[in-house]
């Protein structure tokens, strides 16, 4: 099987499994054939897409999404999920850390923030509420925050790494 091909493999075949659920089983599909199951198996799709290429540039967002299909088929069923910011960010952490075991380049640091910051927001919620408390009066800082990072990180230009010996221009 040829690796750009693994995508729209996986779109025809959730496809054909949608319509036979459908067709054969309708009381399985009312239930189980929602848009979750659709990020699922669309999170399916680029993750297997991005683990077998070279790249691997799939991965993360496919991981994402199927963190996130399952994340809101488990609120659905179980009553005591969490339901707040800090399950998103562990599964954004863990798909990148699953990203960076793959590539190894880039997202460790950003996975393993992303999971402390869900930890902090999952288990010590009062330490959470606080600081919430205490940002009030700031609330304006933390969008600006975002934006001038975002806007660094798209702009920031990556150091040329010169070789030894190599002519450099001055």
């Amino acid at each position: 099987m040829k690796n750009n091909q693994i995508f729209p493999a996986m779109i025809f075949i959730g496809a054909g499994a949608y319509y036979l659920t459908h067709l054969f089983a309708p009381e399985v599909a009312a239930q189980w054939m929602t848009w979750e199951t659709l990020l699922i198996w669309l999170g399916l799709a680029l993750s297997m897409d991005g683990f077998f290429s070279k790249a691997g540039s799939a991965l993360l967002p496919g991981i994402f999404m199927i963190g996130i299909g399952v994340h809101f088929h488990a609120i659905a069923l179980y009553p005591n999920w969490p339901n707040n910011i800090g399950i998103l960010a562990a599964f954004f952490g863990i798909a990148c850390m699953i990203a960076f075991l793959r590539t190894q380049k880039d997202f460790l640091f950003v996975g393993i923030l992303s999971i402390c910051i869900g930890a902090l927001f999952l288990f010590f919620e009062p330490a959470v509420e606080r600081i919430a408390e205490a940002s009030d009066s700031f609330s304006f800082i933390w969008p600006l925050l975002l934006l001038v990072l975002g806007v660094f990180l798209l702009f920031r230009r990556k150091k040329k790494r010169h070789r030894k010996g190599a002519f450099r221009k001055r």
